[in-house]
This record gives structure tokens, sequence and C-alpha cells, in this order.
């Protein structure tokens, strides 16, 4: 996050002012003072408490001036804001942070033909997590069954992946307690929306006016839908009469990739009648240029390979657009930047001064892959 460039006075400034001010004050009391109720002893202490004092007041300025330039000046701005100042830009533009939406899986099970299993029904994984059944389900001729659930927590914390097991939390007669998990009708869960996540959507929109129907609608319809976190939109992806937008969901398993359910999400929200106009709509999830990076890293220690994943992180999700480039300089760059990073070396890839990671076509992405420390 940029930081206004505003001086602050130095806390030695600050301390020589409140020195001289607690002088002056000690100067007219001596002056004003009736010789009874301040003697030559107070005065004498107080001068022996000066120096501490106006270290006390210096330090307090100093960090009240910082905080006024490095959190409350930046809130006047949309895009460096954060927290409810960023929920208090979005809602100007009527815009809404995204909450976390909960997982919808499919599971399979048996039983008694005939037998009822009726909503609100738990299940639940091994590891604890439960997940709700959706509607009931009877049990077919055959003996089986199969039911919508939904996860109890929302979040990318419940998703589960298919073929995943679920005992029933309480047994229920004439119905198998043992379920698994299949992929048909899978909804990802997608955590809340970020600050940057979120930050990204509102310079999305206040760089492009709504115009009814322009690419920059269709990234920002798709950036509505939970889970897609980055969006572009395409004139005439496949003729004259169609219209395209690329997604991502960086909130999913790297690369970060949006899944078939959230692509047929970001489809059904754009073609809703209210929204969309009638052309053919192509959402196009990109084909991932993959950056893998083996890097060392001085000193090397948790926080700083920490500090350097993220970092990377940030870079991709800024830089990384459909058919774009990331210049190499700017990926020694972030890692240079993180706090304590006193050296590295990258390994791989292959780093050159003016050369730059590529994806050529206007469906690829550059994506970053495993960093891994050495």
């Amino acid at each position: 996050m940029t930081v206004l460039n505003v001086a602050v006075p130095s806390i030695s400034d600050l301390q020589q002012n409140a020195a001289r001010l607690l002088q002056q004050s000690l100067a007219t009391a001596q002056q004003s003072a009736d010789p009874a109720t301040l003697t030559t002893a107070d005065l004498e202490l107080a001068r022996s408490n000066v120096k501490a004092l106006s270290f006390v007041q210096a330090m307090g300025l100093h960090g009240a001036y910082r905080y006024l330039r490095d959190f409350i000046a930046r809130q006047a701005v949309p895009t460096q804001s954060s927290g409810k100042f960023l929920e208090g830009w979005l809602a100007t533009y009527k815009m809404t942070r995204k909450p976390a939406t909960a997982a919808v899986r499919t599971v399979t099970g048996t039983g008694t033909a005939g037998t009822l299993l009726t909503a609100g029904t738990l299940l639940q994984a091994q590891d604890g997590r439960q997940y709700s059944v959706s509607a009931d389900v009877a049990v077919s001729v055959g003996g089986t069954l199969s039911a919508s659930v939904t996860a109890l927590v929302a979040g990318s914390a419940g998703n589960v992946s298919t073929g995943t097991g679920l005992n029933m939390v309480s047994t229920m007669s004439g119905i198998d307690t043992s379920f698994v998990v299949s992929d048909a009708g899978a909804v990802d869960g997608a955590d809340a929306e970020t600050d940057a996540q979120a930050i990204y959507r509102l310079q999305q929109r206040l760089s492009n006016e709504p115009m009814g129907g322009s690419p920059a609608d269709y990234a920002r319809w798709a950036l509505q839908v939970p889970g897609i976190t980055r969006a572009w939109g395409l004139r005439n992806p496949s003729g004259a009469t169609t219209a395209g937008v690329i997604i991502m969901a960086d909130g999913n398993a790297a690369p970060g990739l949006p899944t078939t359910a959230q692509a047929y999400a970001v489809r059904d929200y754009i073609r809703d009648p209210r929204r969309g106009p009638p052309d053919e709509l192509f959402v196009i999830v990109p084909t991932p240029v993959v950056v893998n990076v083996t890097i060392n890293v001085v000193p090397d220690t948790a926080a700083i390979r920490a500090g350097v994943v993220s970092a990377l992180q940030d870079l991709f999700f800024r830089e990384a657009v459909p058919g774009g480039s990331i210049p190499h300089d700017h990926m020694v760059e972030v890692i240079s930047g993180v706090t304590g990073e006193t050296n590295h070396t990258i390994s791989s890839p292959v780093i050159t001064s003016g050369a730059s990671f590529v994806a050529g076509a206007y469906n690829q992405m550059l994506v970053l892959g495993t960093v891994t420390f050495f």
C-alpha cells in the first residue's frame, strides 16, 4: 500500500519543542505563583523532569502524526482505504463487500426404499466439519439416495473433495449412516472478500462508468459473483454478436482458476435479463502459464519466507492480465521489499534484467506456481 509522502516531525524536533514549552510554562508559573503554594524546591523538581516529560510528549505526538499520515489520510482515497472506511466507499458506489458463502455438495447414500432423509439432518466429516441436508429426500426403489448438503461454516474451509466420506451425526431408522460426496451440482464455498479484492473491484468500477453492456460491464458483473476475484471483459470473442469475460478465483487452490460451477454461476448472473444484453456469452477460464519460483533468502527465517510468498502472490494479483507480461525486475523488486530481507538469489526461473514473463494468447494468464526455498 502506498504511503502518502507527507513529512512527519522527528522525535528529536518534537522533544525540543516540548522541552521549550515546558520551560516557558515553568518560568510563567514561577513569576505568577504564590511562593506559599509553589516553592523553589517544587520548581527544581519540575525542571529535573523536563527531559523525561518532553520525551514522553514527543513520542506520543510522533505516533499521532504517523497515524494521521499513514492511516487516516489514506481513507480519503478510495483505492487506499481499508476496513470500515473501504466499505463506506463501496457503499457510495452501491457496492458491498462480498460475504463468505457456504459450500454446497451432493452426497450419495443407501437405505430402505421409501425412507425419508429429512432436511436439516447433519452429516459430519472425519475432521469434524458438518453439513446439513438441504431438502427432504426419499430412498429410491433401488435402495440409494442422492441429497444436496450445505456446509454449516461458510467459506473455503467447508469445501470437501469428491469421494470424501460423511457420517450421520444422529442415526435414523432406515437410512445407513455412511455417505460419500459426489461432484454433481457442487458449489464451492468462498471466503469473505479481502480488502485487496474489494479494492480491485472498486478500482474497476471507478475506471469504467456503467455502459449497459460494454466489456467493462461484463467484468464488473462477473466480479459480483462470490469467489470471483478478477475479471476482464472481451468484445466479440467469437464473432460480431458475441461477448466474453475471462475470470479468475484467487481464493481457490493454486493456481487460482475458477471451478466449472463458478463459471456457470458467472454465466447465469450475467445472463439475468436485468443485466446482460442478448449476446452469445462466453465465460472463459484462462489457460495458466505457471511460473514456479526457487529462491534462497537471507536471512532464511519462516517470517521472511512467508513474506516472500505473500509478496509474489500480490505481484501476480496486481500485474497478471490475460495475454500480458510481468517484468523480471518486478519480481526482484517485490522480494527485495520484504521486511527483514537483506539478500536473495533466484535460481529458477532464470532472471534477466529487462526481460519479462509472458502469456502469449488472449486466453492465457501468468499464474504463480510453487515457491521453493533452498
